[in-house]
């Protein structure tokens, strides 16, 4: 993978494991990342004034990735009702890359990411699957829990590839993703309705938050389009989950929580597997 799309995904990763971990040290998660995606929104409208929209040939690719981002999301719901958050978020993260590859390679014309490029892409799931192993403790998991991580890893991997067929039409991972970012905001107080939760009532007092929370987030998100569209598709998608790594090392140095020996051979495989991944 050539270095600016690899240092692009890698800066993706640490941007998105730091605004994910500053919305689980908030009083509410949740409000949290609702208050981030709808400012994400918020802040992106200027910049569409500036650029532009996609062509209308990027439109469905831009309502199917919502598709696909709403289901990953109501999975993970489902999933955090069945095994806790430590086992859930990095089995279903961990998933994402060979999903990504698997999908990459039935419709998308970009070829075999090569002996080295697939061993990283396996090395780097494995580290971040081993994660949720090492958060298990003595839980014992059923099938259906293990099996809706893998589909929400899919269905993940779906709304990666529908980034970069989108992206491929739009000409420009900037306008697309501001267009996703817009389209993203607009819908969200559409399923909290659906829901029956008032989107005030669940933001509360996040909005500062989620300003400066959204900052990152975007940044993190145009980065990763860029990594995807200018490097194989899942060794971007790879590095970028390396995010889970970078999220329990913000653990351990701010937050002073323990680590076991298992995580850090977690964390040494991920990035093992980034390095495979930079030299493939």
């Amino acid at each position: 993978m050539a270095l600016i799309p690899c240092l692009a995904a890698l800066l993706s990763a640490i941007f998105h494991a730091g605004w994910n971990a500053a919305a689980r040290s908030r009083p509410n998660p949740s409000a949290a990342v609702t208050a981030t995606v709808f400012m994400a929104g918020v802040i992106s409208v200027p910049f569409i004034v500036w650029f532009g929209l996609p062509p209308l040939e990027a439109f469905p690719w831009l309502l199917l990735g919502i598709v696909f981002n709403t289901t990953t999301l109501r999975l993970l719901m489902a999933i955090y009702r069945l095994m806790p958050f430590a086992v859930a978020y990095p089995m279903m993260r961990g998933t994402i890359p060979l999903a990504v590859t698997a999908l990459d390679l039935a419709f998308l014309p970009m070829g075999y990411p090569g002996a080295l490029g697939l061993l990283g892409i396996v090395t780097v799931s494995v580290g971040v699957i081993l994660l949720a192993f090492s958060g298990r403790r003595q839980d014992a998991l059923g099938w259906k829990p293990i099996a809706l991580a893998v589909l929400g890893g899919v269905t993940a991997a779906a709304y990666v590839i529908t980034d970069v067929k989108g992206i491929a039409l739009t000409g420009s991972p900037l306008v697309y993703g501001l267009a996703a970012a817009v389209i993203n905001a607009l819908a969200m107080p559409l399923f909290m309705k659906i829901e029956g939760t008032p989107m005030r009532a669940v933001m509360g007092g996040e909005y500062r938050f989620g300003f400066f929370a959204s900052l990152f987030s975007m940044s993190s998100y145009v980065l990763f389009l860029y990594a995807l569209t200018h490097g194989p598709v899942g060794a971007a998608s790879a590095i970028r989950e390396t995010s889970v790594l970078f999220a329990l090392g913000i653990s351990v140095v701010i937050l002073k929580e323990p680590v076991g020996r298992l995580r850090w051979i977690a964390c040494l495989l991920g990035f093992l597997g980034a390095v495979l991944l930079r030299v493939a």
